[in-house]
């Protein structure tokens, strides 16, 4: 199991991240709202749902959600990172992986890494010229236009901010964090997140899902980590205590004792 834990939220949610489960969500907010992609934000209407996925350490990972929504309907924003510790985006395979998301209908935009391209105390011009940077690299991977971002463990500047940064859509804007809903360390803050529709704080909703929780069946987020560094532990050339390490720092997870054992 990965070794290192944060204490569980009260009130957080964290019982079904099985794909069944999701289904069930993404109908009842098809139910609810219309959904939008990321960079429609500025036209007009309300009553909208973005689905934001942030891809931290798989794009494989993010497959089955997109075809998931796919199947119902549903175009959702996905974000990649330029310098993920565990997938490299421009390999032949997560090529033809973004190509797949985007053939799918699915936005695919930059998921920015202020710490990592160490622009955590650049000042905003200079950091704002190197997401530019990042984001003409993925445009020459994907062969179109990124027209929106959300940053990875993102500095309180950018939390509530402005709507474009460098002439992309953050998914951090104030606009956007009106009513917003995510499954970040692997919890619901605000509780089963289907019944927590029925309490709208804003017109819109932003719903973020990290692909990396989910899967067939139901399994604790300690567990699905583990499984995961053994799936791609020998392409990493890393020892499990390694990639433990390394997950910990990349993505800061919540994976209590009492769930991984259950």
């Amino acid at each position: 199991m990965p070794t290192k834990n944060l204490p569980n939220e009260p009130g957080s949610w964290d019982r079904d991240f099985s794909y069944d489960y999701l289904g069930r969500l993404y109908d009842a907010l098809q139910a609810r709202f219309r959904p939008a992609t990321l960079s429609e934000v500025a036209e007009p209407g309300t009553g909208r749902v973005f689905v934001r996925h942030d891809i931290d350490l798989s794009l494989a990972r993010a497959l089955p959600l997109a075809r998931l929504e796919n199947a119902r309907g549903l175009r959702a924003t996905y974000h990649v990172m330029l310098n993920s510790p565990f997938y490299d985006v421009r390999t032949e395979a997560s090529r033809a992986a973004l190509a797949e998301l985007a053939s799918l209908g699915h936005e695919v935009g930059l998921h920015y890494d202020v710490v990592a391209r160490r622009m955590r105390e650049a000042p905003a011009a200079e950091r704002d010229a190197d997401i530019a940077r990042a984001a003409e690299e993925l445009e020459s991977l994907l062969g179109a236009s990124v027209r929106s971002l959300s940053f990875h463990l993102p500095i309180p500047e950018l939390v509530r901010g402005p709507l474009r940064v460098a002439g992309r859509v953050s998914g951090y804007a104030k606009e956007l964090l009106g009513w917003y809903l995510s499954d970040s360390r692997a919890r619901w803050r605000e509780g089963e997140p289907i019944a927590s529709l029925d309490a709208a704080r804003a017109p819109d909703l932003q719903i973020l899902v990290h692909p990396i929780w989910w899967g067939e069946r139901h399994v604790a987020p300690g567990q699905r980590l583990a499984a995961f560094l053994d799936e791609v532990g020998p392409g990493l050339g890393k020892n499990y205590a390694e990639l433990n390490e390394l997950l910990w720092e990349h993505v800061i997870y919540q994976a209590d004792e009492r769930s991984t054992s259950s």
